[in-house]
């Protein structure tokens, strides 16, 4: 009975904090679909325009409506960030994998490739093949892959490691099951498990690399909607369009609020589950 209420107890902060995931990956979908006007109709008859009840943000320095725009960007923001972080991972579990149950020098070369990689800044990496490839998508996600998949390769490696030493692992190798068998059935689970706290704090880490590039120019092409390109085209009128302004900022905000309040949880909910 003790341990059931000590479960529930664990459990609980953990839905508590998951929950603002569930209204971002709706908003991420069907954000588009709920824009009141097309995101790139200009109205230059409505410039800077103040929040009404016909355009609820008001407009921007284009006559573009800045509600729409807000919901359009966040599958560019926040599909972006998720997508980014899912290729990091999988080339990281991919590569800690390989490392724990390589050779010697399979390791060495892995690990201290990650090393050097730790050794510069994350958005540097992003900023400089942005900059050399013209900005966009895919010179933007190779940057933040390259950035991110050191971390989970460290942590995929680490856990693999502990995990081969089991003896349920021995016991699965004596009893002649293939090495690949072995790898998917009893090491990957618990190395995803420790993979998922520190992924989901790397889509809030995504989300501001990602808006610091657009913010910069190096992110998606305009007009296409996204929330740091949005920042930097309305900085110039932040004294007439101050809600304008905020709106793409609080969007970016709550989105890495939330994703880090989540990921702090189940980092608890797993140091909770290690102890216990």
């Amino acid at each position: 009975m003790t341990m059931l209420i000590g479960a529930k107890a664990m459990h609980r902060p953990v839905f508590g904090a998951l929950w603002p995931l569930a209204i971002l990956a709706a908003f991420a979908v069907l954000g588009p679909f709920l824009a009141p006007y097309d995101p790139n109709s200009q109205d230059l008859l409505k410039v800077m325009e103040a929040p009404s009840a016909r355009h609820l943000l008001g407009t921007d320095h284009v006559g573009r409506d800045v509600l729409s725009r807000v919901l359009a960007g966040a599958p560019h923001s926040l599909g972006l960030a998720v997508l980014c972080v899912v290729l990091a991972a999988g080339i990281g579990v991919m590569l800690g994998l390989l490392a724990a149950n390589g050779s010697r020098f399979t390791r060495i070369l892995i690990m201290r490739l990650a090393d050097l990689m730790l050794a510069f800044p994350g958005l540097l990496l992003a900023l400089l093949f942005s900059g050399f490839l013209g900005g966009g998508i895919w010179p933007m996600l190779i940057g933040l892959k390259l950035a991110l998949w050191p971390l989970y390769a460290r942590m995929a490696e680490a856990v693999a490691t502990g995990v081969l030493r089991e003896g349920h692992v021995e016991a699965a190798r004596l009893a002649g099951f293939p090495e690949r068998v072995i790898l998917l059935r009893h090491v990957l689970p618990p190395v995803l498990r420790a993979i998922l706290p520190l992924a989901t704090l790397g889509v809030g880490q995504a989300i501001m690399s990602i808006s610091a590039l657009g913010f910069l120019g190096l992110g998606l092409k305009p007009p296409t909607p996204e929330w740091g390109a949005m920042i930097n085209e309305l900085l110039p009128f932040l004294s007439e369009g101050f809600v304008q302004m905020a709106a793409p900022c609080l969007m970016i905000f709550a989105s890495v609020l939330a994703l880090t309040l989540a990921g702090r949880a189940l980092v608890a909910q797993a140091t909770g589950g290690a102890h216990a």
